[in-house]
Order: structure tokens, then C-alpha cells, then sequence
């Protein structure tokens, strides 16, 4: 009897680490962690390391490319010091090698002597609806599908092309 249960435990802690892995390893989880990962690298102001999470081919709504994309990045992290990012991570979907995932998100930083609240705040925070796709060598952000920056809304609204996704 002993070993029965040993052997029904051992096949429990397998199966609950199948289950564990499983979900680990699924799309939108790998999205939500490369997606965390370049947010830390642009607060660390390490612009290389949050463009390898960008497609190449990456262009949206408004007409940014992959190289429109990190200048404004790059313009970010110069401008301010102290970057912080405040990313809450919603709902993700998944079909087949593509990943539509929503966040929410406050930048602040300092420029000068005082900080900031450079996009977004916490009453009022930016909203993004994020495109990844899955390329070769993994999951890279390919177009922001929706976004709301309130200090932005006019300028983006104006700068919105007619380009569907």
C-alpha cells in the first residue's frame, strides 16, 4: 500500500508541474514577461534592450515604424532621468503565433530637479491594446493596435491613419 501511495503522489506532483509549466510556456504568459522585461530595460534606459522586444516590421495606426519607435524612445530617456514605469498588464489573447494583450500605464521621470508624471497619471493612466507576433528567434511586438495617452489624445487622433489591422 505504500507504494501505491508513493506512486500516486509522485503522479500528482507531475501532473501539477505539467499544469505549472504548461502555463508558463503559454504565448500570452511569454508576452506579459518579455512585455515586463522591456519595461525594465527602459527604465534602466538600455534602448537596445527594449528594441530587441520590437519587430523590425513593427508600424501602427499612426504611421510609426520600428526606427520612428526608438527615437521616440530614445528622446525619452534622454529627456528625463529616474525613468519609472507603472505597467498593469490586462487581459491577453492568443491565436495561433499572434498576441493581443492590454495595459495600462503611467511613465514618470525627472527633468531638472523635480519628478514628474511625463505620460499618463494615476488617476488617468494610458491605455494600449499591444500586437506580438511570434518570429524568429520569439515573440516580438509588432504594432500598438489602440492607444490613449491623454496628454496625446488630439495629436494622436490627427496623426491616425487609415491602416486596419
Amino acid at each position: 500500500m505504500g507504494q501505491r501511495w508513493k506512486l500516486l503522489l509522485l503522479a500528482g506532483v507531475v501532473a501539477v508541474a505539467a499544469l505549472w509549466l504548461r502555463s508558463y510556456l503559454s504565448p500570452t504568459a511569454v508576452v506579459a514577461r518579455k512585455l515586463r522585461a522591456a519595461a525594465a530595460a527602459f527604465e534602466e534606459e538600455r534602448l537596445l534592450a527594449v528594441m530587441v522586444a520590437v519587430s523590425r516590421g513593427y508600424s501602427d495606426p499612426w504611421g510609426v515604424d520600428y526606427e520612428t519607435l526608438g527615437g521616440h524612445l530614445n528622446r525619452l530617456m534622454n529627456d528625463y532621468d529616474g525613468l519609472d514605469v507603472a505597467l498593469a498588464v490586462g487581459d491577453a489573447t492568443a491565436a495561433g503565433a499572434e498576441v493581443r494583450i492590454a495595459v495600462d500605464f503611467v511613465v514618470s521621470g525627472r527633468a531638472g530637479e523635480g519628478r514628474e508624471q511625463i505620460l499618463g497619471s494615476t488617476g488617468e493612466p494610458c491605455a494600449a491594446v499591444l500586437l506580438w507576433r511570434k518570429e524568429t528567434p520569439g515573440w516580438r511586438l509588432a504594432s500598438t493596435l489602440e492607444l490613449d495617452i491623454p496628454e496625446l489624445r488630439g495629436e494622436l487622433e490627427a496623426a491616425r491613419t487609415t491602416v486596419q489591422f
